[in-house]
Parts: structure tokens; sequence; C-alpha cells
């Protein structure tokens, strides 16, 4: 069997199950399991595969016909210019989330410090650390499950400016202050759980997708405790779920100075700005 005959295998299975972009989430496959880069697929199109490579294709797709996110499947995940790796017990990194660290790089000064609240995989933390290796950045999690991926991401960049930290919200660095809070805590209500599609509902982590039944729990105590932890000109820099972004700008209004709704690359309102 030759590169195009499974991938076009593949990608009719993936139809039939109903996948939106079978013939992506086939092409992703085969390269996985060839260790190819995916743009070099032309190359190698019409050149037979080994049994092992079949073999490892034909496990990859028995789990994503199960809804099983393909980043776990593959244990990484692209992030800005990184390959970070995931797999349960944290969430995967979006792109909206990569479009907000230009955002928050943006008018950020020479040295400053940032705390990033619910690090995940490290995904915020480790970016921003390694485009402005002149930041000092902290990064919390409260899931041992997700701080492990987060540790080991760091371990593998070898980030000197990153250190992460167990603890809920700010307990680990009581007395500090910084001049950039970012955070992209939980935020979708627990009413929206069955909208979810069953490869995020079923796999990704519910204490990092849920907040609540409006969706704001731990949102509103990161912004209530936030001014104690911002230097005089420091500014905090949330996603929200479009839904709620209304609610957390009304919020912020409450605890903090210039709030601000921006929206992402989609044009849909996801984040919220905000300065002491």
């Amino acid at each position: 069997m030759t590169f195009l005959e499974l991938k076009k295998n593949l990608k009719e299975r993936f139809s039939q199950a109903g996948f939106e972009a079978a013939d992506l989430e086939a092409h992703y496959i085969v390269c996985e399991a060839a260790g190819i880069p995916d743009r070099e697929f032309p190359l190698y199109a019409h050149e037979h595969l080994s049994s092992e490579v079949q073999a490892r294709a034909e496990s990859f797709a028995a789990r994503r016909l199960k809804n099983e996110p393909w980043q776990y499947i593959f244990g990484h995940a692209p992030f800005r210019d990184l390959e970070l790796a995931v797999g349960p017990g944290c969430l995967i990194p979006r792109p909206e989330t990569e479009y907000s660290i230009s955002l928050m790089l943006d008018g950020l000064p020479h040295g400053a410090s940032v705390c990033e609240l619910g690090v995940g995989s490290g995904a915020i933390s480790l970016a921003l650390a390694s485009e402005r290796p002149d930041l000092t950045v902290v990064g919390i999690e409260l899931s041992p499950d997700a701080l492990k991926w987060a540790e080991l991401n760091l371990k593998k960049l070898a980030l000197p400016n990153v250190t992460f930290l167990q603890g809920d919200l700010f307990s680990p660095v009581a007395g500090r202050k910084f001049d950039l809070i970012a955070a992209n805590l939980p935020y979708i209500p627990e009413g929206d759980r069955d909208n979810l599609p069953p490869n995020v509902r079923g796999f990704e982590p519910d204490e990092a997708l849920f907040g609540g039944a409006d969706g704001l729990d731990v949102i509103v105590r990161a912004l209530e405790q936030s001014p104690s932890f911002l230097n005089p000109v420091g500014r905090v820099f949330f996603e929200l779920d479009p839904c709620n972004a209304d609610r957390a700008f009304e919020l912020a209004s409450k605890y903090l100075n210039k709030p601000a709704l921006l929206k992402d690359q989609y044009g849909s309102v996801r984040f919220l700005s905000a300065y002491k």
C-alpha cells in the first residue's frame, strides 16, 4: 500500500464517521505514522509503506474514530513556534490562544515580570518566555496532572526564565507583583457541556474547561485578587468565552481600570484586558 492509498482509505473511513475534515485528518495520521513533515507528503505519495508504518497508522485511526483528540494520540501539539507535549490531564492549546500571545506582548516593557494562572501544557508561559528572553515568567497550575505536562515541556525547551509552581491562583506567589497577569482559565458554562464536540467533552479535563453555571467562577476570583499582585502600571489579560465576555467586562470594571474587550483572529470577542 502506498502513502496515497492509505490516505484515501482513511479519508473514506473518517468521512463515513462524519468527520468534517476527513481529508486533513487522514493526511496528518499518515504523515505522523511515517514520521515525515506533512508538507512533504507529495514527495512520498506513491512510495510503498512498511508494515510498521501501516500498523501505526491503523492504531492512530482506531483511536481517532473513538473521538480521541489527535493531539493526545500523537502526544504533541503545535503552538506558535513551539511543539508541545500534551496528553490526558491537560488542555490542548487552541489557535485563539496562540493569537493572544501577540496581544500580550504588545507594549510589554523590557524585563517585565509575568504571572500566568492555569498553565495547562505551559503554552502561554513558554511562548512568552521563548519569544521574549528578557521576561521573567512564573506559571501557576492547580492540577498535578496538567503541571507534569508543563514541566515536561519546560525541561525540553530548557528556558531559564520560566518557573512553574503548583497552587490555586496566586497562592504560591504571595507578596509578589507582576507587570502582566495572563490567564486562560476555565470559562465554559456547565450548561454548554453537551454542545461541545465529543473529542473535547469526552477527553479534555473538566477542570480546565468548565467554570460553573456562567463559566466565570474561577475568573471572578482571579479578577478580585489581581490588583494585589499587579505593579502600578500592570495589566491583566484573560481569555474568555464570547458568551460571557460582557459579564466579565462588568466584573473587571469593579476591580481594575481601563477594561477592554478584544477580538480573536476570527472576529469573536475573546479577550479581556485591564489595568491596575
